[in-house]
């Protein structure tokens, strides 16, 4: 009786099953990167607005900052007190109209989220994030520099913000927005960014390594 031996026909069907088995991981791992997405963008906060038949850049991007308040731990010294207010500040010219009204009322855990626009590039020791929009590609560093080492998210949509010091930079492409992060800049802030986050973002290192 000759023993059991394996056809070429089995072996193909051996890889046919190896590459289903990986085509399945790969699609259950894209719907689970998806629905983090998804909660991610919505979160109770887009609602109509942001997703509305025109793209609203603003809108998106309002959210956003609200969404990364959600995901970011500051250390215990950055609030006042366990019910301090969060402070989103807007340094110089603020892009966002009547965007960031979406916010109000809105809350991260314990702390109210309160907006200020700082036109003059000051006061940005009560700030816990730091929006510098565009307009401000020439001062952005100076703003950077006042920040350095405090724990306050710097966010901008400079081209390459994340990969010139800042922490976390907005790119927009086809009408589609994703987001860079510069996790070394974050971690000497002593700020922690969840691991969900993480997943969601590209991660990027600083333009001639880390000073």
């Amino acid at each position: 009786m000759r023993s059991p031996a394996t056809s070429p026909g089995s072996a193909s069907s051996g890889t046919a099953s190896g590459t289903s088995a990986a085509n399945r991981r790969r699609a259950v791992s894209w719907r689970r990167g998806l629905a983090i997405l998804t909660c991610f963008l919505l979160g109770g906060l887009l609602l109509n607005k942001a997703w509305a038949a025109e793209f609203d850049e603003y809108a998106v991007k309002a959210a956003y900052l609200y969404n990364f308040a959600k995901f970011v731990e500051w250390p215990p010294e950055a609030f006042a007190s366990d019910d301090a207010p969060l402070w989103i500040c807007i340094a110089g010219a603020n892009p966002f109209g009547d965007a960031l009204t979406m916010l109000s009322g809105k809350r991260v855990e314990n702390h109210r989220v309160e907006v200020r626009h700082l036109p003059a590039m000051t006061g940005f020791d009560r700030c816990h994030i730091v929006f510098i929009g565009r307009i401000e590609q020439g001062q952005f560093k100076t703003v950077l520099a006042k920040l350095a080492r405090l724990p306050v998210l710097t966010v901008s949509d400079i081209g390459d913000f994340a990969r010139t010091g800042g922490m976390i930079g907005l790119v927009e492409a086809d009408q589609r927005i994703r987001f860079d992060i510069n996790l070394t800049t974050a971690r000497r802030a002593n700020l922690k960014l969840s691991s969900q986050l993480l997943k969601l973002a590209f991660i990027v290192e600083q333009n001639g390594g880390t000073p």
